[in-house]
């Protein structure tokens, strides 16, 4: 993602690491911003489709550096850990300590599908009577903001400018 990028592959080895994963390899993808809600750092579709078309090529590039026993190292040395501290972690780490409760339901909007409470993985959604509940547990995933057919969820801002899901791109 865009705006909150940052040494994603770092974070994702040292967990896995903590489960027994042996990393021998890691790569930076930049994707499309997924925030829905807001004019930051906002990129138009043509833009998006080439960061796909360019994650695609890099992916297809690393299975063949791993087939010939060379998998890149992007992303797991110490440098690359200390610039994911100093400039995201340190930075986001309060922001996103504690759940948000910052999910708006327009309830003129929503006709009450479920679509989104299936989506959410922290069952932070709930339909009670066709009426949409939050529980206040949002992770700003995004997913049932970019998913909602008549845009009733919003996070950031008042309304939603452009929902961002993959398959719009492929």
């Amino acid at each position: 993602m865009a705006l909150f990028s940052g040494d994603g592959t770092g974070v994702l080895a040292r967990k896995l690491k903590k489960y027994g994963a042996q990393i021998i390899g890691g790569i930076h993808i930049t994707m499309p911003d997924s925030i829905a809600d807001e004019k930051v750092l906002k990129r138009s579709f043509k833009q998006n489709k080439k960061l796909i078309s360019r994650a695609d090529e890099k992916i297809k590039k690393a299975v063949e550096k791993i087939k010939n026993n060379k998998p890149p190292q992007e992303g797991i040395g110490l440098f690359c850990q200390l610039a994911g501290l100093l400039g995201q972690r340190l930075y986001f780490y309060h922001k996103t300590k504690e759940y948000s409760d910052k999910l708006k339901i327009d309830s003129e909007k929503c006709i009450g599908c479920g679509k989104c409470v299936k989506l959410c993985p922290m069952k932070n959604l709930e339909l009670k009577n066709k009426t949409l509940i939050s529980k206040n547990k949002c992770t700003l995933c995004y997913r049932c903001i970019n998913d909602c057919p008549k845009q009733a969820l919003t996070l950031l801002g008042k309304q939603v400018i452009s929902q961002h899901k993959i398959d719009k791109y492929l």
